[in-house]
């Protein structure tokens, strides 16, 4: 059977002793370790070789490997390109368009950094309760209870307040609140320049070039990192509009386009949207085995770094 396994990364960086040690990602030598274990158990694989498993029914080796790389950080070009480039190995990395092109952090990424500053997830709950209360006839909210009892469900990675954190600040709350609370918490615990914190955290075009040159892949994270299941379909097509006319130039290879879900999140809809501009795949957060099959090209599964020893 063509099935394969391909793994997610996201932040791959110093983080213990750094200025952000609860960030949530893989260390460096977690990474070579990873790798290294790769290599002695599997048989990596590169984009052409998945296109053409799925669309030609060309097989791939036993025991196949892909490695993804969600964000567009820079991360990626400082820490995992030069593992990757030394061992003769594909990675696939996903860019959102958005923080590239105008140099700003996407609040997904906000999120992340707010959570990482503070150690009392508590104080961060009752600072969104708080908010909500403040804007509460503004926005014509609910209580933040009731927010807090349908949203905090915790999951096997996060606590039930970072889920809530998370939830309510990513796609409960009307966006235009939700950017402005961000906006308020990111500045009040991590930075209050942006632009700066943006050029260290994203990869530059230049970077970008020399990693394609070097036979690393790039696809598509959209344009803004939105919930693309959740837009309406002119909503939709909007951001994917705004995202093909930089990613067009990144991949100028139409047969190769692969799409990276937002948080894993898609529907009907998104994937024949995703077929009308050309893409080939699409990418999903569901844990298995992936099955290279063109019923399955645009629902590809993938795992997760903490699921293998590092």
């Amino acid at each position: 059977m063509n099935a394969c396994k391909i793994v997610m990364y996201h932040y791959v960086r110093p983080i213990e002793n750094s200025q952000y040690p609860e960030i949530k990602g893989l260390e460096i030598k977690g990474f070579n370790r990873q790798i290294q274990y790769f290599k002695n158990k599997f048989n990596f694989i590169d984009s052409d070789q998945v296109l053409r498993c799925i669309y030609n029914d060309i097989p791939i080796p036993p025991n196949s490997i892909l490695l993804t790389f969600d964000d567009g950080l820079k991360d990626h070009y400082l820490y995992a390109f030069p593992v990757l480039k030394k061992h003769n190995i594909q990675g696939l990395f996903f860019i959102p368009t958005k923080p590239i092109d105008d140099n700003i952090v996407l609040d997904v990424h906000k999120i992340h950094f707010i959570l990482a500053k503070c150690d009392d997830k508590q104080k961060l709950v009752m600072d969104i309760f708080s908010l909500i209360e403040q804007y509460k006839t503004e926005y014509n909210l609910e209580s933040p209870e009731s927010y807090f009892e349908e949203l905090a469900v915790p999951n096997r990675f996060d606590t039930k307040e970072v889920i809530f954190i998370k939830r309510i600040l990513q796609r409960k709350l009307p966006q235009k609140l939700r950017v402005e609370i961000v906006r308020f918490l990111f500045e009040k615990y991590v930075t209050k320049n942006e632009k700066e914190f943006a050029k260290d955290l994203y990869l530059s075009h230049d970077e970008i070039k020399e990693m394609t040159e070097s036979n690393m892949y790039f696809g598509s994270h959209s344009h803004s990192h939105e919930w693309l299941g959740h837009l309406s379909e002119a909503d939709l097509e909007s951001e994917l509009r705004q995202n093909l006319k930089s990613f067009s130039k990144i991949n100028e290879n139409r047969d190769s386009w692969i799409m990276c879900y937002p948080y894993g999140n898609y529907n009907q809809m998104v994937i024949e949207k995703l077929r009308e501009q050309g893409f080939r795949a699409g990418l999903t957060t569901e844990v298995d085995d992936a099955m290279l099959n063109q019923n399955n090209a645009f629902l590809l599964e993938r795992y997760d770094t903490n699921d293998f020893p590092r």
